[in-house]
């Protein structure tokens, strides 16, 4: 499990054995699994934002166009 990014808002976690990409929504404790052309999409976007160097909240603006597929609770223990 590599760490991709984390903010105050958002968690993103790729796993390079199985393939992948995890997007935890921090405030609402909403995650999503990325797979496929989802992912594929989503990598090509996160890259262009790296190049461009942006800070947190543009970075953070960009990760709640995802918000529609962080369908699973996440819970603390």
């Amino acid at each position: 499990m590599n760490v991709l990014y984390n903010s105050a808002n958002y968690t993103v976690v790729e796993f390079p054995g199985r393939g992948g990409i995890e997007l935890l929504d921090k405030t609402t404790r909403r995650a999503g699994f990325l797979e496929g052309a989802v992912e594929v999409s989503f990598r090509a976007s996160m890259a262009g934002l790296a190049a461009e160097r942006l800070d947190a909240e543009s970075v953070d603006e960009f990760l709640g166009h995802y918000e529609a597929l962080l369908i699973n609770s996440v819970r603390v223990h």
